[in-house]
């Protein structure tokens, strides 16, 4: 497979060393401005009259305008907001503080404002010290002990916090009290101790919850705001939003603050501040990239080690993607790999103390609440932390990088490399050159996952630049509309550039990845590939692009999301590896680089990468999604025009409610193809481009000698080109041909076959053609231009091969 002898030459010329910790060593520091807040399992506010709470006055925080309200117990007791009314979460009359949310109990994700908002609360109402007392009198579920990481912040912070189960006969020591859903109604006794304490100047601090399976105690706290006189109450409802959430839609996010409240003003919170790092105890090592660590202040947390992936233990297999390991088909070897990873980790970090550290392309905490970082730690003994676990587990051949948008990722990538050339650990197994062939066959078929058309910068696409249209019962909403066809794939072979209206190789529409019908029947790996292997000038493997956002992204793709494309690519002798950092990366040894909608921009040194690698004849295959928001669509078409390409992203979404995949409309299949393009039979590399058409041969040109002794005219023996075969395979170049800029054309010998490693030299006068020396056959006048020309190289099909000018 070429990957190797490539991998092991990059790993020679590029390689990394250990990378050294920065920044300066801290305990549980002060984040930035206080972010957004998670109102996880919360109920609205509403008026006293039980409608729309509007009062501006008495509101600190509302739900985001994507948020709606719905009746969760189906009791038919919920007020539901109207659309375009705002829904309150959280609300202050007088001394009483209102939050539909508990927001602060132990299982707060702490990287949201919720302990800041609060506590800034609390500051407000009381001046920053007091005692607090927490009613446990009402059979609550929520009680202190739920708070216990609360409770010890504003201890920290100058208040006394004490659970009382008799708060009404506690009230005359306290400075505010704390009720959450009690689930037992207040006394009139009960009721009347807290209004006298409220008119007394004491606070309340009350907390509902959602309506969700009837948990909450929404009519006993409105029983407290009632006998208060309060303007508002409790609605018996659950905000949801599917759009700005922590994960889930009824933990719905906000920063829809009313900044008349002083609520909102940074601090220090409970929260990981991604721009320090923290000395941790290590205090368990779960696998190869899982470890638990102890803070000084006793807390413990979980740490996902960042940037890498070990294999599943054979307790959990059932867990791992063998499809991520190149290479490697055989599972239970997985799983022993699994256990030494754990073993290495154990040697490495168990005991330890390490410093934790964050990367700036990542949050800090993944979908399971498991803190995202980075691991130094003391490897060789010299008392200094500054040896990174995570690229030692790689380095080691333990671990394979994740395809996100870390920073390091390309660092990690090299260290990768390095392990699979020496076949170190998990990798002496892998043979991605033994790797069976699969799914490539002729196409019969595509499906375009969130389709979007393709256009031009000033419109319509030519039909004879379209392989592949949608069918005609597919329909478009938004941007240029098309009278008919609707294309989905464009060329421009001028510029090596295609662009894809949806993300054709997307795992997420993989059975195996749990999409409810198998798509392994369509052939979207051999369409394109195929159409890499049609744009691209010259041969190698793929690279897609992941230091965009993309990982992150629902319309988008890092390698990580598109593993099985990758076996796919296996199978057919080329590799698939991510690069984030494209202007600090060495492009020369692959063909195509696929870029999916991207988050950020490209810098114009990316552009100046991606132009010298398409000059040098790689390929650039721009991928759209009809679901992306518009400012990552504009991103992706101002990369198309920097690359020299009048192709656009259409701002439209393709549907087709007839010819589908599971009778999703957003999934339109298609067999509208121009079977005039080389692009659907099965993958062979042989559709155009730089591998010749045949075998791995690669030509180049080694040498141009323009200027023959004496006059040129005279002596045209003088004045030639070597040619070079660069590949691993030989080349027929029946049909080829080499043009200078004034179109001279010169056709090389029917069945001349140009071997891997040869060199033959091109003479514009006459002789006898070898096969090493091959003659024009010009008399009296020269070809190439003293004064500067291009050598060009077309191949049998008429697409340029390889060029080059002087």
């Amino acid at each position: 497979m070429r990957r190797r002898t490539f991998m092991s030459a990059l790993a020679a010329a590029t390689a990394a060393g250990p990378i050294a910790a920065t920044g300066s060593s801290e305990v549980r520091a002060a984040s930035g401005g206080i972010p957004a807040i998670e109102f996880h399992s919360t109920s609205s506010l509403l008026d006293s009259s039980g409608g729309e709470l509007t009062d501006s006055s008495i509101i600190s925080v509302w739900a985001e305008d994507t948020a709606s309200n719905h009746d969760a117990d189906s009791n038919g007791d919920a007020t539901i907001y109207s659309s375009g009314t705002s829904i309150p979460l959280a609300a202050t009359e007088s001394n009483v503080v209102a939050f539909g949310s508990m927001l602060v109990e132990d299982d707060t994700v702490w990287q949201h404002g919720n302990e800041e908002f609060v506590l800034n609360a609390w500051d407000a109402q009381l001046g920053g010290s007091g005692t607090v007392l927490f009613d446990e009198g009402h059979d609550q579920y929520y009680d202190l002990a739920s708070f216990s990481k609360f409770e010890s912040y504003a201890e920290n912070n100058g208040y006394t916090v004490t659970a009382t189960p008799s708060l009404s006969s506690d009230l005359g020591s306290a400075d505010a009290a704390v009720i959450t859903s009690p689930a037992t109604a207040f006394s009139s006794s009960e009721l009347s101790a807290l209004s006298d304490f409220v008119a007394s100047g004491g606070t309340l601090f009350v907390h509902d919850q959602s309506d969700y399976n009837d948990n909450d105690t929404t009519a006993n706290l409105n029983a407290i705001a009632s006998a208060l006189g309060l303007s508002f109450r409790f609605n018996d409802d659950e905000v949801v939003d599917a759009t700005n959430n922590g994960g889930s839609d009824y933990l719905p996010l906000t920063s829809q603050f009313n900044t008349d409240f002083d609520y909102f003003t940074d601090r220090e919170g409970l929260g990981l501040d991604k721009s320090k790092t923290y000395t941790v105890d290590v205090t368990k090592v779960s696998d190869g990239d899982t470890a638990t660590v102890e803070f000084s202040d006793g807390t413990t947390e979980s740490i996902r080690i960042l940037g890498i992936d070990t294999p599943e233990l054979s307790s959990h297999s059932s867990a791992e993607r063998i499809q991520e390991w190149e290479g490697i088909e055989d599972l239970s070897y997985l799983q022993t790999w699994g256990d030494n990873a754990k073993t290495f980790g154990q040697d490495e970090l168990g005991g330890k103390t390490v410093t934790l550290a964050f990367d700036e392309n990542e949050p800090i905490r993944d979908t399971y609440d498991r803190v995202l970082g980075y691991l130094y730690y003391d490897a060789d003994g010299d008392g200094n932390r500054d040896d990174l676990y995570n690229y030692h587990a790689v380095e080691q051949g333990y671990a394979r990088v994740y395809g996100s948008g870390l920073s390091k990722h390309d660092e990690f990538w090299r260290a990768e490399d390095a392990a699979r050339s020496d076949s170190l650990n998990v990798w002496s197994e892998s043979a991605p050159d033994e790797a069976p062939e699969i799914r490539n066959r002729a196409v019969d078929d595509l499906f375009f996952p969130q389709a979007a058309s393709v256009k031009t910068e000033s419109g319509g696409v030519a039909d004879s630049r379209v392989p592949v249209s949608a069918e005609s019962t597919a329909t478009q909403s938004g941007g240029y509309s098309y009278s008919g066809d609707i294309p989905l794939t464009a060329v421009d072979e001028d510029a090596n550039v295609a662009m894809v209206g949806g993300p054709l190789i997307d795992e997420s529409y993989e059975s195996s990845e749990g999409f409810a019908v198998d798509t392994s029947d369509y052939e979207n790996f051999v369409f394109l590939t195929n159409l890499i292997d049609y744009i691209t000038d010259r041969s190698g493997d793929v690279l897609i692009d992941g230091g965009h956002g993309q990982f992150d992204a629902s319309y988008a793709l890092s390698n990580d999301d598109a593993a099985y494309y990758g076996r796919y690519l296996e199978g057919v002798d080329l590799s698939f590896d991510q690069v984030n950092h494209l202007d600090a990366f060495d492009l020369s040894r692959w063909q195509a680089v696929i870029v999916t909608t991207p988050v950020s921009a490209f810098t114009s040194a990316e552009i100046d990468a991606l132009t010298s690698f398409i000059a040098d004849g790689g390929a650039v295959v721009l991928v759209g999604a009809g679901t992306a928001p518009s400012g990552a669509r504009s991103n992706l078409n101002s990369l198309a025009s920097s690359l020299g390409t009048d192709l656009r992203i259409n701002g439209d979404q393709v549907t087709d409610g007839t010819n589908n995949v599971n009778g999703d409309s957003g999934i339109p299949t298609t067999t509208v193809f121009d079977t005039s393009f080389p692009l659907f039979d099965a993958y062979d590399g042989s559709t155009g481009g730089g591998d010749g058409g045949s075998g791995d041969g690669e030509i180049s040109i080694a040498q141009i000698h323009e200027d023959a002794s004496g006059n040129d005219n005279n002596n045209l023996d003088d004045e030639y080109v070597v040619f070079e075969n660069t590949g691993t395979g030989s080349i027929d170049l029946t049909g080829w041909t080499v043009e200078d800029e004034a179109s001279h054309t010169y056709s090389f010998p029917d069945g001349f076959t140009f071997d891997a490693g040869a060199q033959v030299t091109l003479h514009t006068g006459t002789g006898s053609d070898t096969s090493t020396d091959l003659y024009w056959g010009k008399t009296g006048s020269a070809v190439w231009n003293n004064g500067g020309d291009t050598v060009s190289v077309y191949d049998d099909s008429g697409a340029l091969s390889t060029s080059k000018s002087y």
